[in-house]
């Protein structure tokens, strides 16, 4: 579909939600938003998924815990490339599964319409036009008396070691280079890493789980600080 047809169209959006008076607060929202179109509400996650195998829904504002199905297992079996999420939620817990299947927001209940139309607003913009390419993957660091090329998607975290900076990778391996965090990180893209605690650095995407105030990769569990923790769950509602 070009791109100028897709602005010039309402997105034609679901709203799943076993609560009726979610549904109907929602379904107020976007009928009070021009350029959202509503195709369809529905009180399970299985009846919304055999609705899109024939319906046009470009979006969908989803809850999470509902019978039968929940929400992050009807995402899961989702191309999120042609219908994009938002989660509609009474649980913040679910925050970090959010943002592995690629949700656009994470909206808390009670849900203003303030909060509604900044959420909808990042769906017509990424709906409308596709996202700017990122100038480069990876990362140079020099060890071992040679400059090494490391992809983003490679790296697990970052830990400071005195004059050194250990960065440690999916393969297992750990890379040392002499720098600092701070320096490292002023090469790092903007919403996939996250400094948890002053001597580590967490690739978000990488992360298994929250455990209290530990990010855990694997058997490795790393501290956070509390200030930390708060810019990771809040980095894990923002943009990515």
């Amino acid at each position: 579909m070009p791109e100028s047809a897709s602005l010039m169209r309402p997105i034609p959006c679901f709203i799943v939600d076993d609560e009726p008076l979610a549904v109907s607060l929602m379904r107020s929202y976007v009928e009070r938003t021009p350029f959202l179109r509503l195709a369809g509400c529905f009180s399970n996650a299985l009846d919304a998924l055999t609705a899109l195998k024939t319906s046009s829904a470009e979006l969908l504002f989803l809850d999470i815990q509902m019978p039968q199905w929940s929400g992050l297992q009807l995402a899961r079996s989702l191309d999120t490339d042609t219908v994009k999420i938002i989660f509609t939620t009474a649980f913040e817990g679910y925050a970090l599964d959010g943002f592995q299947v690629d949700a656009l927001d994470y909206l808390l209940k009670p849900i203003s319409y303030a909060d509604f139309l900044k959420a909808a607003r990042k769906a017509q913009r990424y709906l409308g036009a596709a996202p700017e390419p990122p100038q480069n993957d990876f990362l140079m660091v020099k060890a071992n008396y040679k400059w090494l090329k490391i992809k983003y998607n490679d790296i697990l975290y970052l830990e400071a070691m005195r004059d050194y900076v250990a960065i440690h990778l999916a393969s297992g391996a750990a890379v040392r280079t002499l720098s600092t965090l701070r320096a490292i990180a002023a090469n790092l893209p903007d919403g996939l890493f996250v400094r948890v605690q002053r001597s580590f650095i967490v690739n978000v995407i990488k992360i298994q789980a929250l455990e209290g105030r530990h990010a855990v990769f694997g058997k490795t569990r790393i501290p956070m600080s509390d200030a930390g923790k708060k810019e990771l769950m809040a980095q894990l509602k923002r943009d990515g």
